[in-house]
C-alpha cells in the first residue's frame, strides 16, 4: 500500500522543480537515419551546436521559436535526439531533469524517424553526399538494399521496442506521436534517373510508406489504445518545405 504512495510522492516531488513551460520531444531513430538532419534543418533560425548539451545516450537540445505572426512570443522547445543502439537505454538513461520522473513524465511529444535508403560512409569516417550515395545505390541490386535497410529499422523499431518507450514515457502530458519517413529526396532521384521503377505505386510517397506499413500502423495502434494524437509523414529532412507542416503539428500537441 505504502510503496505506490512513496513513489508517486518521490515522482511529485522530482516534477516540483522541471519547467512546465517548455514543450519537450523525444526523437527516437536508428542512428543515420536523419535526426541530427532534421534537428539542424528544422530549427535553421537557431544554431543546433550552441545550444547542445550532450551525454552517452542523448543529445539535448533548447530552442526558442517563434509561431505564427512577427510579434508572437517566443516559445521554449526543449529536444532529446536518443543517439545510442539499443530502446532500453531511453528508459534507463533518461534525465529525469528532461523527462520527468518515472512514472510521471513530462514529455509533450514523440517523433520516430526511419529512412528508406542508407548511410553510407567515405574512407574518411564521412557521410557521402547525394551523388556518391546514389552511385552506390545504382551499381549493384538497388531493390536489395532497400529492402535491407528497410529491414535494419523494423529490427531497431518494432512491437517490442514500442512498448517499452510508449510504457515508460506516457502520460497525460504525451499529446503527439508522429511517425516519419526521412529521404524520401533520394528515392525521388532515383526514380527520375530510370534506376527504380515503381510503376506499381501512384507515387514515391506511396512507395516509402508500403515499406513501412506495418511499422506505422503498429505505432497508431499503441496510441490509438492510449488516446494519442498520431500522424505520418514522408519527408526529405534536408528540406525545409517538407519540415513545416510536421513540425508545426510536433510543436502543437497535433492540432
Amino acid at each position: 500500500v505504502f510503496k505506490p504512495l512513496r513513489d508517486e510522492l518521490d515522482s511529485f516531488i522530482g516534477n516540483l522543480f522541471i519547467e512546465k513551460t517548455i514543450y519537450r520531444s523525444c526523437i527516437f531513430g536508428r542512428p543515420g537515419s536523419g535526426k541530427t538532419t532534421f534537428i539542424e534543418t528544422a530549427f535553421t533560425l537557431a544554431d543546433p551546436d550552441k545550444n547542445r548539451k550532450s551525454t552517452d545516450a542523448f543529445d539535448y537540445y533548447h530552442f526558442q521559436i517563434q509561431f505564427g505572426l512577427k510579434n508572437s512570443p517566443l516559445r521554449e522547445v526543449a529536444i532529446a535526439d536518443y543517439k545510442g543502439q539499443k530502446p532500453s537505454q531511453v528508459i534507463l538513461e533518461s534525465s529525469p531533469e528532461f523527462f520527468g520522473a518515472e512514472g510521471s513524465r513530462v514529455i509533450n511529444a514523440i517523433l520516430f524517424i526511419v529512412d528508406i535508403v542508407p548511410r553510407k560512409i567515405d574512407e574518411n569516417g564521412n557521410p557521402l553526399n547525394d551523388e556518391s550515395l546514389l552511385k552506390w545505390l545504382s551499381e549493384g541490386n538497388i531493390l536489395e538494399k532497400i529492402k535491407l535497410r528497410v529491414q535494419e529499422q523494423y529490427q531497431y523499431i518494432n512491437e517490442a521496442s514500442l512498448e517499452l518507450l510508449l510504457t515508460s514515457l506516457h502520460s497525460k502530458n504525451l499529446k503527439s506521436v508522429i511517425f516519419a519517413i526521412n529521404k524520401l529526396d533520394i528515392i525521388d532521384k532515383l526514380i527520375d534517373r530510370g534506376y527504380l521503377d515503381i510503376s506499381q505505386f501512384q507515387n514515391s510517397k506511396e512507395y516509402a510508406e508500403h515499406h513501412f506499413e506495418r511499422m506505422s500502423n503498429e505505432i497508431e495502434r499503441a496510441c490509438s489504445d492510449s488516446n494519442i494524437d498520431f500522424s505520418k509523414s514522408t519527408i526529405s529532412a534536408k528540406k525545409t518545405d517538407d519540415l513545416r507542416p510536421l513540425i508545426r503539428r510536433l510543436l502543437t500537441g497535433g492540432n
